[in-house]
């Protein structure tokens, strides 16, 4: 969705590539290369440590089987993006895409959706640090309550703080987060922390009465809190490679890329998971060691989305657009905040996480619906076809919201 910044609720880097910009001179030596390394920072962020417990939770056994159906439809949905912005013939953001097929209303609908998502979703990762936290001082996931409210409230103001601050982080910096998130992630699951809780349980990561399938779709539906960024390839594209062979494996290998991370990640946790590796078991250095890294990175997460949040949102009215190019306001950046942390107060129940989780989901659905339906109004035969396939299965994926959440 941006240029240059930090593009999702996980916290993913998109390289430069504004807005009709034509990025072939970039990508045209190896354009399968800058496609897939793209696709796939673009999805790899903090999702990395806050998905696999939550799906774990939410799921159990079935955790392999619900990431590899996400990761097939984001691959799916990457691909149709992809042919959309080679029919188009110049790369662009998903809001652009979309706002130049459909009209001005899509492109703002889009940004809109990603606004309240960004929101939603740094709440979410406050309440998983404030879950976190808590765990390692009293050695469980904690039910919901002030305490864990108020911690999360306080995750919120750090970032909000460092937000509204000068400081911005260099590239340099950005990419090394995103390896340090990788390892972190995978130090948590190896050590099975936070420990999954069991099903039912009132916390965090998982709502209590759920049913199995109702557990399994919201699952699948908070995944796409890790799987926003699928949208990138967007912005990558290049007008010169019009070559279907090579887009094509450009997408498959950001696909395998994220593929290889997500269920790596979600087969070791299954495997900590049977070895029955509570926090108490851990040393209390080891407790706290893995809490405060987790703290620091996914606040930080929350600090760079919120400027990201806050330059979608001054997009959305006309004389705000130049300026979002040149940083979002602090009036605007403040306002953003104090969404998040309305989102925080009405996330105060048991599986907080997953359910504020469904904000991103709700943006992907309606940005990626919109792509397909822009695809099947102005694109060939095939992409036609395609795009209708993709947009019935966002629309069935979407239909049993209202009666799996019913009364939750």
């Amino acid at each position: 969705m941006m240029d240059g910044v930090e593009n999702s609720a996980s916290g993913r880097i998109l390289a430069p590539g504004g807005q009709g910009t034509d990025t072939g001179g970039r990508t045209a030596r190896k354009p399968e290369l800058e496609i897939g390394s793209h696709v796939s920072r673009a999805v790899l962020g903090a999702g990395m440590v806050l998905m696999p417990p939550v799906v774990e939770a939410l799921t159990g056994q079935h955790s392999i089987l619900v990431w590899s159906a996400h990761i097939l439809l984001g691959g799916l949905v990457c691909f149709m993006l992809a042919g959309l912005v080679r029919a188009r013939g110049r790369s662009n953001s998903l809001a652009g895409a979309v706002g130049a097929l459909l009209g001005p209303w899509a492109e703002r609908v889009v940004d809109g959706a990603f606004t309240i998502a960004f929101a939603a979703g740094q709440a979410a990762i406050a309440w998983f640090v404030s879950a976190c936290l808590l765990t390692a001082s009293t050695g469980s996931l904690p039910r919901p309550g002030t305490a864990a409210l108020l911690l999360a409230l306080g995750v919120l103001a750090v970032a909000v703080l460092a937000a509204l601050s000068p400081i911005k982080p260099s590239d340099t910096v950005l990419r090394m987060r995103r390896w340090g998130t990788g390892v972190l992630a995978l130090a948590c699951v190896i050590s099975g922390w936070p420990a999954v809780p069991a099903m039912g349980s009132p916390t965090p990561l998982a709502p209590s009465g759920l049913s199995p399938d109702a557990a399994q779709w919201l699952a699948l539906a908070a995944l796409f809190f890790a799987g926003v960024g699928w949208e990138s390839v967007t912005n990558v594209v290049p007008a010169g490679v019009t070559n279907l062979r090579r887009i094509t494996i450009g997408v498959a290998l950001g696909v395998t890329c994220v593929a290889v991370v997500y269920l790596g990640l979600a087969s070791l946790l299954r495997l900590s998971a049977g070895a029955a590796v509570v926090p108490e078991q851990l040393s209390a250095p080891l407790n706290w060691g893995l809490a405060g890294v987790t703290a620091i990175v996914l606040t930080s997460y929350c600090w760079t989305n919120l400027r990201t949040a806050a330059r979608i949102a001054q997009r959305l009215y006309g004389s705000g657009r130049r300026s979002a190019e040149r940083g979002p306001a602090k009036a605007v950046v403040a306002v953003v905040g104090a969404a998040c942390c309305a989102f925080v107060w009405v996330g105060a129940r048991d599986g907080a996480v997953p359910l504020l989780l469904l904000g991103p989901a709700a943006a992907a659905l309606i940005g990626y619906g919109l792509a397909a339906l822009a695809a099947v109004r102005c694109g060939g035969p095939f992409l036609r076809c395609f795009a209708a396939v993709i947009l019935s299965v966002l629309v069935f994926l979407a239909a049993p919201a209202v009666p799996f959440l019913f009364g939750v």
